[in-house]
């Protein structure tokens, strides 16, 4: 166990101080403040509320979950496969005293906690830029409680879209080839979510809203249990699948 959470330290230490993560954690941290300002100032200049502090990290959280976080999620996929690859390091982590079991599951705890990150740093900027923004008739404190339960959610979606992506990318030699794809599946799969819903049903990337099914008035749970085993299957179904990938792979 004590090699297990080493290579988790190890991979999260690799993924978290890339230029490309902390370029995107600025970005994360500093969107909701440029988006709170701009539409303070149009309610301003119009005389109307659009958005309060109470349901503004929920707007944000529809842009990360969304269209950031999975782009992050598929860059960091790219990394830990072809990227290894590319740079030469996969063999070396073989050398290490663990089981490729353990170096495979390490990568995807990585992958959960990587996604922690970038939720709990947008839900932090979002709620401190909501303060540009009136409480609106909720109040922020409700408004708080709403967030977390909504922010929290969206981690089960992002997990199992980021191991469909880690999945991918073992077939692939190049990062860069393995992050296109993985972007163009994922625009294809919205694409089909608007123009045929009823096909996309089955798919992770449907779910990247089932956050807004935690708040509100009352919690369909019936609803909430069916997606929730839907996520945790594909997220079984592409971890088996990868480490069959992985355990036979030549390197």
């Amino acid at each position: 166990m004590s090699g297990f959470k080493a290579n988790v330290i190890n991979e999260m230490i690799k993924l978290c101080l890339r230029r490309k993560s902390l370029c995107f954690m600025a970005l994360t941290a500093l969107l909701p403040a440029a988006g709170a300002i701009l539409v303070s100032r149009f309610q301003s200049g119009l005389g109307v509320t659009a958005a309060t502090a109470a349901d503004f990290p929920i707007w944000m959280l529809g842009l990360f979950a969304g269209l950031l976080l999975p782009l992050f999620i598929f860059m960091a996929a790219s990394d830990m496969f072809p990227g290894e690859l590319e740079n030469g390091t996969a063999k070396l982590v073989l050398t290490w005293p663990v089981t490729r079991l353990n170096i495979f599951a390490s990568k995807h705890v990585s992958m959960v906690l990587y996604i922690c990150i970038f939720i709990a740093l947008g839900l932090l900027s979002s709620v401190l830029a909501s303060f540009f923004l009136e409480a609106g008739g909720s109040g922020r404190a409700a408004g708080l409680t709403q967030s977390l339960l909504a922010y929290g959610a969206a981690v089960v979606p992002l997990a199992a879209i980021g191991f469909a992506a880690m999945l991918l990318a073992q077939g692939f030699k190049s990062g860069s080839g393995a992050l296109t794809l993985c972007i163009l599946l994922y625009g294809l799969a919205k694409l089909a979510g608007l123009l045929y819903p009823q096909f996309v049903v089955y798919s992770p990337t449907d779910y990247t809203d089932w956050y807004m099914l935690w708040i509100g008035g009352a919690v369909a749970w019936g609803k909430i249990f069916g997606i929730a085993s839907l996520l945790a299957g594909w997220g079984l179904i592409c971890f088996s699948a990868g480490y069959f990938i992985y355990d036979k792979k030549q390197l």
